[in-house]
């Protein structure tokens, strides 16, 4: 969730800047969680991060939604 605080923190900061280069990503996870899956697991995870809901929950969570499948194949 660094990564959400960080954000948070960087807007608060002034405006942010994006960039248009690709990031290069291991597709493993995606292949076997599925793309649409593990991209609404990781929206609903920050969400209840910024919602306050304790770490250990998200941890909890994270493990049964997104691993899984990926420790299976």
């Amino acid at each position: 969730m660094e990564d959400v605080e960080f954000f948070r923190l960087l807007r608060r900061r002034g405006r942010v800047s994006y960039s248009h280069k690709r990031i290069l990503a291991s597709p493993r996870r995606y292949e076997a969680v599925g793309r649409v899956r593990l991209t609404l697991a990781y929206g609903l995870i920050a969400m209840l991060y910024i919602f306050g809901v304790p770490l250990s929950t998200l941890v909890s969570l994270y493990g049964r939604i997104c691993c899984k499948q990926c420790n299976q194949s």
